[in-house]
């Protein structure tokens, strides 16, 4: 009785965790409807179900009436269903993490399905095979022979997200990332220790508890994160491109290696909170900072600097090159006011700066400057807008050593 008694506050500890962080989640991120996220959302109720069956199984143990077996089968098979499923919404989460930009076809998400499936057809003929596990006539479980291809599947999931993790982690370009992806890298640690413990130790059920704490570290990365984020468009806060510029100008870039700092600022934007309200005026600022996201690399770093302005930083080899990247987000907006979609049209002033190797401006003068080419360009274009006129060019302002 004791030891039923321990196992129940060990889990019911684990499930009081996951209840907490769905709770608060849900109510801090109640508009949030990312892949990501469901994908979060979907590991922590997996998690908590498996505990509560985990815990059901365990209480029942030793209970040899025959629905009590065949109920603990049912629970059983339940557990080693989701259990794989886990690993592949984890796979999901980690995908979306370090691609955002990449949507997975339903081809895709298929074979990544695909072992979950195998397994669960295992599992699901357990009852006639014993092939994963069996309980004895007094309703005592006991390991099959497959027992750990479930394990298997799930270390398989994780030695994907794994490589994908420090392949990102490594890579050069993503170099204001590499906290993110170390949090990541971090996070399965407990439920791996979980896997090792309860394969190598008979008895001992403390996988799904340490996914918990798995998940919880999640939470805190993805809280820490939150906090440089804008609550409305979703892209970095001022006070962290405020300290993303600061770092690009004070670090030693490479012979070749130009830095480019844009100002940019939606045009009219006044006239489309006066003429269709504050909601709708949110809604085109959501609607540019997603162009901005979707058209830009993804080593461009991009931010809302306040109200209708937006600061992106990047690097090129070739000066010149910028005009490119804003070419294609010009094209993107004329595209979106060609729909019709909108009762605005979006248009918008680009102003840059592009900074040297041999540069040594401060984050000031780089930022009065970049400000000044866009309300060059906006000054200079003063004129309202139509679907067939959106001229985006910038000005470049070239910074470089005296």
């Amino acid at each position: 009785m004791f030891e039923i008694s321990q196992y129940t506050e060990v889990s019911l500890i684990g499930v009081a965790l996951l209840v907490t962080i769905l709770t608060v989640d849900h109510k801090n991120h109640t508009k949030r409807s990312s892949n990501i996220h469901q994908n979060f959302v979907n590991m922590i109720i997996i998690n908590t179900i498996i505990l509560l069956f985990d815990n059901s199984i365990f209480v029942l143990r030793g209970i040899s009436d025959p629905a009590m077996v065949s109920l603990s089968y049912i629970l059983c098979i339940g557990c080693f269903v989701l259990h794989t499923w886990f690993g592949y919404q984890w796979l999901c989460y980690v995908v979306g993490f370090v691609y955002p930009r990449y949507q997975l076809t339903k081809i895709g998400r298929l074979l990544l399905m695909l072992p979950s499936f195998i397994c669960n057809v295992f599992v699901l003929l357990t009852p006639l095979t014993g092939w994963i596990f069996y309980f004895t006539q007094e309703n005592v479980y006991h390991r099959g022979p497959l027992v750990h291809l479930t394990f298997v599947i799930d270390a398989g999931y994780l030695a994907v997200c794994t490589w994908i993790l420090i392949r990102e982690y490594l890579n050069p370009n993503a170099l204001r990332r590499r906290n993110e992806y170390l949090g990541l890298l971090y996070a399965p640690i407990p439920m791996l220790a979980g896997n090792i413990l309860q394969i190598c130790f008979y008895g001992l059920s403390i996988v799904w508890v340490a996914s918990a704490v798995s998940l919880m570290v999640i939470y805190t990365e993805d809280q820490n994160e939150q906090s440089s984020r804008d609550a409305l468009t979703g892209l970095y806060n001022r006070r962290q491109t405020d300290a993303q510029l600061s770092w690009e100008l004070n670090r030693k870039r490479p012979e070749g290696d130009y830095l480019i700092v844009s100002m940019i600022d939606i045009d009219s934007f006044k006239k489309i909170n006066d003429n269709y309200g504050h909601l709708t005026g949110d809604e085109a600022l959501v609607l540019v900072a997603q162009t901005l996201q979707d058209n830009f690399r993804k080593t461009d770093f991009i931010g809302r600097y306040g109200g209708d302005e937006f600061l992106m930083i990047g690097h090129t080899k070739k000066e010149n090159d910028a005009n490119i990247i804003f070419l294609r987000f010009k094209k993107k907006l004329d595209t979106i006011n060609f729909s019709g979609e909108h009762p605005y049209n979006l248009s918008a002033s680009i102003g840059y700066v592009v900074c040297d190797s041999g540069s040594h401006s401060t984050m000031d003068e780089v930022l009065a400057q970049a400000d000044a080419t866009m309300y060059e360009v906006k000054s200079r274009r003063a004129k309202e807008y139509d679907k067939s006129n959106t001229d985006f060019t910038g000005i470049i302002s070239r910074i470089e050593e005296a």
